[in-house]
Formats: C-alpha cells, structure tokens, sequence
C-alpha cells in the first residue's frame, strides 16, 4: 500500500530551461498537488472532453477542448473552458459528422496547439482531471505536448467516470454481470438522468460527465469513501 501512494503521489521531473513558461508555473502547481488524506469534498475536479479529428492517439489530432470545474459538490460553470485547436484536417475526414466541427471553424476560429495547452493548463493546474475514458483525452493532450516540442506529459491525478462507475456498482453486483456498453456515457446518461443536450461537443460532454462525477461522489461518500487516496486508484 505504501508503495503505491509513493508512486500515485510521486513528484514529475522538473522543467528544462528552455520550455516554454506556462509549462514551468504547471510544473510547479502540480509539484503541490493536495495529500491523499485531502477530503474529497475540498478537492478540485477538471472535468474536460476533447472533440478530435478520429480515434486513433498516435495519428488523429485535438479540435476542440471543454473543460469545468467541480468542487464542494457542485459545478462551478463560471469557470467552464472551451477552445478551438487549429489542424489540418484531411479532406473526407468524417469525424465532423459526429461533433460538427468543420475545417474552416478550426483554422479561422481555433489557437495553436501550444496556445490551446496554455489556456487549458493555466485553467486547470493541479486539479484531478476528470473525463469518460479518461485516458483517450489525455494521450490526446499528450499528444499536442510533444508536438510543441515539451518533453513530458499531464501529471495531474486522474478520475475515469467509466472505471468509477464500474468500481462503485461492483458493491452491489457480482462482476460478471458488467459489460462495456453498460458503462458508455450514453448508458450512464440514461441510468442517471443526465442532461444530453449537447452531446458529441466537448463542452456539452464535460458538462455531462461533471453531472455524473456529481452522481459518483455521493455514491462513493455512502461506501465511506472520503479522500482523495481512496478515491484515485
């Protein structure tokens, strides 16, 4: 169990000289990250969703970030963030069908990739980073970093609302019953009464995800889960 904490709440390298300033003030928020025994209702939550050019991590590219905060049981949408990420998209690329970005919104509407980082980074700082298949959205950012010549990637702790979901049924259930699609954001929006207004927009999706960690935290409180430590396994 030590070890593991040791290596959850482990410390990121530290920045080179010549990175570029918005990525050494997040070097520095992340290097003071709350403890685990932090309570859960203090923490912080970025709950955040990237709208992206396809599905692949190592090939397809960032379009567009939404982002809100969530703490104290509540969702702070006075500090939601949203951006447009400038790329060049393929000619027949088909992923505008499913979020409706189209080419021209992004190059005349959209930041650099190293601005898009900034304004995010800046916006979240050491916050748990919160998303629905939180994994994809972060190698996704990854991705951006390396391309703006950054050599490291996102430190925050993380929370995938999919996995969490999982975990906190399983008290109730045997594991066998669980199938994946049981634990889509659209199977969860259904079970949970989620607004589903703008789905498929990386706003409207972190907005629904922030609903369900909102849903997830009061289900964890009532399994006497109660830190940050027992939350982020």
């Amino acid at each position: 169990m030590l070890n593991w904490l040791q290596n959850l709440f482990s410390r990121p390298p530290q920045a080179a000289p010549d990175d570029p300033e918005f990525w050494k003030v997040y070097l520095q928020s992340i290097n003071s990250q709350p403890s685990a025994a932090t309570p859960i209702q203090e923490a912080v939550f970025v709950v955040f969703d990237t709208e992206t050019t396809g599905l692949d991590t190592k090939t397809d590219k960032v379009l567009s970030i939404g982002a809100v905060k969530v703490q104290g049981q509540q969702v702070l949408v006075q500090d939601s963030f949203e951006c447009l990420v400038q790329q060049e998209v393929e000619l027949g690329n088909k992923s505008s069908e499913v979020h409706g970005i189209l080419p021209s919104q992004v190059q005349e509407q959209g930041l650099t990739e190293q601005e898009a980082l900034q304004a995010f980074l800046t916006s979240a700082g050491n916050a748990i980073l919160v998303g629905h298949h939180v994994k994809f959205d972060t190698e996704m950012l990854n991705g951006m970093l390396r391309r703006s010549g950054i050599q490291g990637k996102l430190y925050n702790r993380s929370i995938d609302t999919a996995q969490l979901a999982q975990r906190l049924e399983r008290f109730r259930q045997s594991p066998d019953s669980f199938s994946r699609s049981d634990y889509s954001l659209d199977a969860l929006s259904q079970k949970y009464n989620l607004p589903t207004e703008a789905r498929h927009t990386a706003p409207g999706d972190a907005f629904t995800t922030a609903i369900l960690l909102l849903k997830l935290l009061a289900l964890a409180k009532k399994r006497g889960i109660k830190t940050v430590g027992e939350l982020v396994r």
